[in-house]
């Protein structure tokens, strides 16, 4: 088929989520595990409890093979700026199929550095702040590029740093709750939503480009990746007001 490179990456990165998911109970394998660090997460709408358990099921060959190869959490961290750069970059050119690459590399080297510190017992507040500051820089970096992609459309620009902003605001709900000693609010729109709605918004881009999409003044409208960041922008500002109420309660009574 002659279809451009970008749609043939988001159809072979959903081929492979698709294979990776329901293969093995098709080979008759045994259900995923169930997992404390994801219980203790928990599941959302977007992202459920059921198919977190999978995917870290999937991922822990990589994690007994990074323990195997004594790479470090804090590299693995590190490491996943460069996919998340590059997902920005190809975000700015509009090349969306690439873009889900590098964001989904990014996620899984996100989650890895946390299984290969816990399964090595080498957990740390040092490690844990590291983490969070280079997570939040994965994400700037992702929101950044749309924000080029986007330069020609004010309210899209508008709409992208509404859901950055949300996303801050989220984090540092958490943050602060942490600090003052109380249990964050459990909300949507926490960081594994957040990159859900947005890889699926990528890898959805380049299909209604080609199919349904029209050409507009400086490019495409990208409307998968425009409605996930409105679905941000919208739950993740609302999901931080209650979050802060609930603290601002929660403090007075403590």
């Amino acid at each position: 088929m002659s279809w451009p490179a970008d749609l043939w990456a988001s159809v072979v990165w959903g081929g492979l989520c698709l294979a990776a998911l329901i293969g093995p109970r098709l080979l008759g394998g045994r259900a995923s595990q169930r997992h404390d660090r994801v219980t203790q997460q928990g599941g959302s709408v977007f992202l459920g409890l059921g198919l977190m358990h999978a995917g870290y099921s999937l991922l822990q060959p990589v994690v007994r093979w990074s323990v195997r190869r004594g790479l470090s959490p804090a590299a693995i961290s590190w490491a996943s700026l460069v996919p998340a750069a590059g997902a920005g970059v190809f975000a700015a050119w509009g090349h969306w199929g690439w873009a889900t690459w590098g964001l989904f590399l990014s996620a899984l080297l996100d989650v890895l550095d946390g299984a290969v510190a816990r399964a090595t017992q080498n957990t740390s507040a040092g490690g844990a702040i590291l983490d969070s500051v280079l997570d939040r820089y994965a994400e700037f970096f992702f929101f950044a590029g749309v924000l080029v992609f986007y330069r020609d459309s004010l309210l899209m620009q508008a709409l992208v740093l509404a859901a950055l902003f949300g996303s801050l605001m989220i984090t540092y709900s958490t943050a602060k709750a942490e600090a003052l000693r109380l249990i964050p609010p459990r909300g949507t729109m926490k960081r594994s939503d957040r990159i859900t709605l947005l890889v699926v918004g990528a890898a959805l881009t380049p299909v209604s480009q080609y199919w349904w999409e029209s050409p507009v003044p400086g490019g495409m409208a990208a409307w998968p990746m425009a409605v996930a960041l409105g679905m941000i922008a919208v739950l993740a500002n609302v999901s931080a007001v209650r979050r802060f109420i609930a603290l601002s309660r929660g403090a007075d009574h403590g």
